[in-house]
C-alpha cells in the first residue's frame, strides 16, 4: 500500500510506450525527460527516496510530478500531462505582432512615417505607435523595454 507521500501511478501500455519514446528521443527537452522518468519509476513501484537517488533530483520534484500526473485528466496526451500547468497572472498586454511593429518602426526613419524629426526617442516611438493605431496606449518606458530586451533584434 502506498504511503501518503507516494502517488500510485498506473500506466496503460500505450502511456508506457509513449513515456519511453520521449526518453529516447533526442529532441525531447531534459525537463520533459526527467518528468517521464519520474512517472515510469512511480509506475514501477520505486520509492520516493529511490527515485530521487536514481534520477538525482529532489523529493519535491518527484512528489510534484507524480501528483501532477495522477491529478491530470486521462484525456490529455502523455506529453500534455508532462507539461507545466499554465501559470497564474495577468495576460500580456501587448501581442508579439504589436511589439514587432514597434521595433520595426524604430528601424525606419521618422520622416518615413511623416514625423518632422531625424531620430526616434522612446517617447516619440510610443506616440507614433498610438498615432498609427498599433496600440491604443503605451508608455515610453515600455517601448524602451522592448528595444533593450534584444529579443526582437535581427541578429
Amino acid at each position: 500500500m502506498p504511503s501518503k507521500h507516494t502517488q500510485q501511478i498506473i500506466l496503460s501500455e500505450q502511456q508506457r510506450n509513449d513515456l519511453e519514446l520521449i526518453i529516447r528521443q533526442r529532441k525531447s527537452s531534459q525537463s520533459i525527460v526527467l518528468r517521464a522518468k519520474i512517472i515510469l519509476a512511480g509506475a514501477e513501484g520505486k520509492s520516493l527516496l529511490g527515485t530521487t537517488k536514481e534520477l538525482g533530483c529532489n523529493r519535491e520534484t518527484v512528489t510534484r510530478w507524480r501528483k501532477h500526473w495522477v491529478e491530470r485528466s486521462d484525456e490529455l496526451t502523455v506529453l500534455e500531462k508532462l507539461q507545466e500547468a499554465p501559470r497564474p497572472g495577468a495576460k500580456p498586454i501587448f501581442t508579439e505582432e504589436q511589439i514587432c511593429l514597434i521595433v520595426a518602426m524604430s528601424c525606419d526613419k521618422p520622416e518615413d512615417h511623416g514625423y518632422p524629426f531625424s531620430h526616434w526617442s522612446e517617447s516619440s516611438l510610443a506616440m507614433a505607435a498610438q498615432d498609427k493605431g498599433i496600440v491604443p496606449s503605451i508608455s515610453q518606458r515600455q517601448v524602451g523595454r522592448f528595444l533593450k530586451s534584444g529579443r526582437y533584434s535581427s541578429r
